[in-house]
């Protein structure tokens, strides 16, 4: 286990590893300083909708902050990401 710099190699290390979504906890304060964890859903389309449809808590305003990483591989530029990924080895 270890933490990494969120960078788009290592965003392509975590895609080549089967993960598609990375998540943070809605309360993070340091949003330079984000640390995130890497899942793996069957579909991050339905994913999505699910969460936006069902909710994950049922507490409102308490949703986690969502990164996918196909997404972030294409539309973000390396100096635009921000904070580190946990990653299990």
């Amino acid at each position: 286990m270890r933490f990494a710099k969120l960078t788009h190699s290592v965003l392509k290390e975590l895609q080549s590893k089967g993960y598609n979504v990375l998540i943070a906890p809605y309360d993070c304060e340091d949003s330079e300083n984000i640390t995130w964890k890497a899942i793996a859903v069957p579909n991050v389309f339905d994913w999505l909708v699910a969460l936006d449809c069902e909710g994950i808590t049922t507490i409102p305003f308490q949703e986690p902050n969502i990164l996918v990483i196909q997404d972030a591989l294409l539309n973000i530029d390396e100096e635009d990401l921000k904070g580190s990924v946990f990653i299990e080895e």
